[in-house]
C-alpha cells in the first residue's frame, strides 16, 4: 500500500512515521482493516512534525472535508514551510487548507521523503506579510 511504503521509506532515512487519525482508535484503509492511530487529529498538531503526508481515498478525503482538525491541520503544516506529500485524493482537502502547489507539495512517495528534510522559505512571502 502507499502508507506501507511511504512508512518504510521514512524509516530507512532514519526517520519516525507517526500515524494521526480523526479517531484515536484508528483508521480503516482500504483493505477493510484498521491501522492504529498514534495521535488523533484535534489533539496532535501538525507543528509536531517535520513534514507531514495526507494519504487518503476519495471517501476518507470528503470526511476529513467536514472534519476542522483536518483542514486546520494541513493548513498549519503549509503555513509552517513545511513539506507536504498527498495523495491525488488528497487534493480537495488541500484547496480547502489554501495550500497552493510548490516544490515542498509533493506525491506521498521518495520526492516527500526528501522534501521532508528542510523548509520551502520561498513560500512566506505569499502567506504572511514580512518585515
Amino acid at each position: 500500500s502507499t502508507l506501507d511504503s511511504l512508512v518504510a521509506a521514512v524509516e530507512a532515512e532514519g526517520g519516525k512515521a507517526v500515524l494521526v487519525s480523526p479517531k484515536v482508535n484508528g483508521a480503516p484503509l482500504s483493505d477493510g482493516s484498521k491501522r492504529k492511530a498514534d495521535g488523533q487529529l484535534a489533539g496532535t498538531p501538525s507543528q509536531l512534525f517535520d513534514a507531514v503526508a495526507v494519504v487518503v481515498s476519495e471517501d476518507g478525503c470528503a470526511a476529513l472535508l467536514k472534519e476542522a482538525a483536518a483542514v486546520q491541520f494541513v493548513m498549519d503544516a503549509f503555513g509552517h514551510l513545511k513539506a507536504i506529500g498527498a495523495s491525488a485524493e488528497a487534493q480537495p482537502l488541500l484547496d480547502k487548507a489554501g495550500v497552493q502547489k510548490d516544490e515542498g507539495v509533493t506525491t506521498p512517495d521518495g520526492s516527500f521523503v526528501s522534501a521532508a528534510k528542510r523548509r520551502f522559505y520561498d513560500r512566506e512571502p505569499a502567506i504572511r506579510m514580512l518585515a
